[in-house]
């Protein structure tokens, strides 16, 4: 007699694989100028593209997927994607950080809603290329928290 998994055993099995996969780093990461890494960052939260996200989002010394686990990347960048939900993105103009790194102002409008926050990006002293380092999420809480927030299977809000 064949035995059938339950598709729920068969969902979490794929999601402890998936967790234990690490990316190489492999492929085109980072952006050739620093505002790219914002304008990048901001486009792929707003599509839900976790992997382009991922590709830009790092330090100094190499992308964030190369450092953390599968699965805890999934999750800091889903916050993030909550956090950046937005119709319209204004990029200002860089000013100088520290060791190199460029900070923006950045202003997002979601709705009737208008928040202005801070991106960090730094370069990679080895490849030149350009990350977004840290974003200050504190400004955007409301983007996260709307009434209005499309809400995922399983969530417990109906």
């Amino acid at each position: 007699m064949r035995r059938v998994l339950p598709i729920g055993a068969l969902l979490l099995a794929v999601v402890v694989a998936g967790a234990c996969r690490r990316s190489t780093g492999g492929g085109d990461t980072g952006t050739r100028t620093s505002p790219e890494a914002v304008v990048q960052f901001l486009d792929a939260a707003r599509a839900r593209d976790l992997d382009q996200m991922s590709a830009v989002w790092g330090n100094a010394a190499r992308p964030t997927r190369d450092e953390v686990s599968r699965q805890e990347l999934e999750q800091r960048l889903l916050v993030m994607i909550c956090l950046l939900r937005h119709d319209e993105s204004r990029l200002g103009v860089a000013s100088p950080g520290e060791a190199g790194r460029q900070v923006y102002r950045v202003e997002l409008k979601q709705g009737d809603k208008l928040a202005t926050t801070t991106f960090t990006t730094v370069q990679n002293a080895r490849t030149n290329r350009w990350f977004v380092e840290e974003f200050d999420p504190r400004p955007l809480r409301d983007f996260c928290s709307s009434p209005n927030a499309p809400v995922r299977p399983g969530s417990g809000r109906d």
